[in-house]
């Protein structure tokens, strides 16, 4: 036993605490990587393990009293969205920002990128050789002619090239400063292959997006043009509500652009002439009980479920995330949210913290340290100094 106290009594438990988060990350991801959910036994078991490695985090971190109010504040109304909507999505969200403190976001961009990359790698591998169901099946392309497509031991087609997309814009970022044409070809030869093996429309407008943003960051030097990023999130916000409220099936205009995001702007549409706006949250049960269809769109999503109050306290959130990013000049992360901010008048998946990383960054406003000034992040200094003691 004072073998024990002893070892104990020497042990740095806040630098433990930081390899626990790292852990607890690592976990999520790789759940992610595989596309398993909250309804599959083995995410389940994962999960416990993970939330084990995030409570010694939270154990062991010092916060300050300012942050303590904070973090309250954040998992008391996750807990709230939780029972309400039935959907933990928020509750994790800020269970992770939470965690945060004294971790380096971009030592999690790369275990992110190491642990995704395995992951495509080993299931396209196994497709490929059977070991996993390749997922055949046919879709019609622009002119209607029935194509085959692969999910890759996914639940669809456009799973897999999201997978792919989230491994590419992870490399994109982690390697910023080294890209160039070489960059461009390799990374779009790689999502153009997929595109033809999964024909996501959606995923590869977005992945060329982003790398014409990476162009026009790298050549402009102007700081007052780069703010334009910061107004991503709030353009497509106000963008979805207008097409949202205003949507008018016999408008032409109106109609192409439901037709070119294969009807979401209908979907939201009904959505709100049935059920309208709340200040407060709702529970999913109304949402199912006037069914038009999944609410692909981040931004609406978040208003429709969560009502007018979260929704204006989360984006006043996130544009004041974007503003500090702006004006300390993380250009690099600017761009990859900008990117994100596309998809997310596309698609729900956004307000994932392990599907998309970036929206751990509004965590800066709790922790400003977690980018630092640094160019360059060794990917475990933490766990380095552990072994060093």
């Amino acid at each position: 036993m004072n073998r024990i106290k002893a070892y104990c009594s020497t042990v740095d438990w806040e630098q433990a605490g930081i390899v626990a988060f790292y852990g607890f990350f690592a976990i999520n991801i790789l759940m992610k990587a595989f596309s398993y959910d909250h309804g599959d036994n083995i995410y389940k078991y994962f999960f416990v393990f993970g939330m084990a490695f995030l409570a010694v985090k939270l154990a062991t971190t010092r916060y300050t009293l300012r942050e303590v109010i904070w973090v309250a504040i954040l998992l008391g109304l996750g807990l709230v969205l939780s029972v309400i909507t039935k959907s933990n999505t928020w509750l994790l969200l800020f269970l992770t920002i939470s965690g945060m403190k004294n971790t380096s976001f971009r030592v999690l961009a790369r275990f992110a990128l190491y642990i995704r990359a395995f992951s495509m790698t080993l299931l396209v591998a196994g497709s490929y050789f059977g070991v996993y169901d390749m997922g055949f099946k046919t879709t019609p392309d622009t002119r209607y002619v029935e194509i085959p497509v692969y999910s890759f031991a996914m639940s669809e087609p456009n799973t897999a090239f999201l997978a792919v997309f989230l491994t590419l814009e992870l490399l994109l970022y982690c390697n910023y400063e080294k890209l160039n044409k070489w960059w461009f070809f390799g990374t779009s030869a790689v999502a153009l292959l997929f595109y033809k093996w999964t024909f996501c429309r959606t995923g590869i407008a977005v992945f060329f997006f982003c790398w014409a943003l990476i162009i026009l960051e790298k050549l402009v030097k102007s700081r007052k043009i780069k703010f334009l990023l910061v107004l991503s999130v709030p353009v497509g916000a106000l963008f979805s509500f207008v097409m949202m409220v205003l949507y008018d099936a016999g408008n032409p205009f109106m109609k192409l652009m439901s037709h070119l995001v294969s009807g979401r702007i209908y979907i939201m549409n009904g959505f709100y002439r049935q059920v309208g706006l709340s200040l407060f949250p709702r529970t999913q049960e109304l949402f199912y009980a006037n069914y038009y269809g999944l609410i692909d769109n981040a931004y609406m999503f978040v208003l429709l479920y969560c009502g007018v109050i979260v929704a204006a306290l989360f984006f006043a959130g996130v544009c004041a995330s974007l503003f500090y990013l702006w004006r300390r000049g993380h250009y690099r992360e600017l761009v990859m949210i900008t990117g994100m901010a596309l998809y997310g008048v596309l698609e729900q998946y956004v307000m994932n913290g392990f599907m998309n990383l970036f929206i751990l960054l509004c965590g800066i406003l709790l922790y400003p340290d977690i980018l630092g000034d640094e160019r360059n992040v060794p990917l475990c200094t933490e766990i380095q100094k552990m072994a060093q003691k």
